[in-house]
């Protein structure tokens, strides 16, 4: 693994390209560059997002809002409206404003999904699934998870771990998602990832991994009231301070568990297509449903592989 100074040499070699992705209303850009590596151009991605507010301006606000905005510039007025611009002193603004997630080298398929193209939704049959969507999955290279292996075997991200089972077919880990400031607690992201390397994604499931559903519900709504002071939850399960759900069609393929605030209802990835409410799924095993066996819609963009793959084999245009 790169050392903190080799990281930041790298860091220091990005150059901008162009801008893939802006969301004005959320503050993040998604842009691609390069970064300089022994002599070589490397295809770089560079997520930045505004961070929240933090406690400390609260606390100066608390002290009138010129103590924050020692500069205020009034925009315009509507009736009881007023919009103004406000410029924080230097002191009141110490930590960073903008978090970044540096993605070096970036695959083309990553590109692709910072990126804003056109999306289609895929209703994929169990047909489709057996014959293109699984051996897509089993075509993937064992390498695009070694990241996931890395925090599984506690060679990276270990001071990030929240909780840890370790039983091989039934544990899991729980830590920070990477998209999360690690301070906004409405907006708390947290992802649960198990330890069965045989679990890629959603189909996998059957009945016999609802304790192993179950118990990542348990543990995640705990660490988030033992850790990050979110409510407690109930002792039969039936509120917590949570949403949890998988995505499917995942970005990649170990199985885990998005575990969001129940207050983060902007999140782009909760969205319906792709999240599927881990309760839901719960109570569908519970039933006896066979995921191989359901037809399942996702949204895919323009130039993902598993939709090539699909026309390719004459499932979408």
């Amino acid at each position: 693994m790169a050392s903190d100074n080799q990281i930041s040499t790298i860091i220091s070699k990005f150059e901008l390209q162009r801008v893939l992705y802006e969301d004005p209303r959320s503050k993040l850009c998604n842009a691609l560059g390069v970064c300089h590596i022994d002599d070589n151009e490397v295809p770089a991605l560079l997520l930045m997002e505004k961070t929240h507010y933090t406690p400390a301006l609260y606390e100066t606000l608390r002290q009138g809002i010129a103590s924050t905005f020692p500069r205020i510039e009034v925009i315009g007025q509507n009736d009881i409206y007023v919009w103004l611009f406000g410029w924080e002193q230097e002191e009141a603004c110490r930590e960073a404003n903008t978090k970044m997630t540096l993605i070096c080298p970036a695959s083309d398929e990553l590109i692709a999904k910072y990126s804003a193209p056109q999306r289609r939704m895929l209703i994929e049959s169990p047909h489709m699934y057996k014959a293109v969507t699984k051996p897509w999955i089993d075509s993937i290279p064992a390498s695009k998870t070694t990241w996931v292996h890395n925090i599984l075997e506690g060679h990276s991200e270990a001071d990030s771990v929240l909780y840890s089972d370790h039983d091989p077919r039934h544990g899991f880990v729980i830590l920070p998602d990477m998209k999360w400031d690690r301070r906004t607690l409405s907006s708390l992201y947290l992802v649960a990832i198990v330890r069965d390397a045989s679990l890629t994604n959603l189909r996998d499931l059957r009945k016999e991994h609802i304790p192993l559903l179950r118990s990542i519900q348990r543990a995640g709504a705990q660490v988030a009231h033992n850790c990050f002071g979110l409510a407690k939850p109930s002792e039969d399960g039936s509120s917590s301070p949570l949403r949890c759900f998988l995505h499917y069609m995942p970005t990649y393929f170990h199985l885990h568990v998005h575990m969001l605030s129940a207050n983060y209802v902007s999140h782009p990835g909760a969205l319906v297509g792709q999240a599927q409410l881990l309760d839901d799924i719960i109570s569908l095993l519970e039933l006896g449903v066979d995921f191989r066996e359901r037809t399942l819609g996702y949204a895919l963009a323009d130039g993902h592989p598993l939709l090539h793959a699909m026309q390719m084999s004459g499932f979408a245009l």
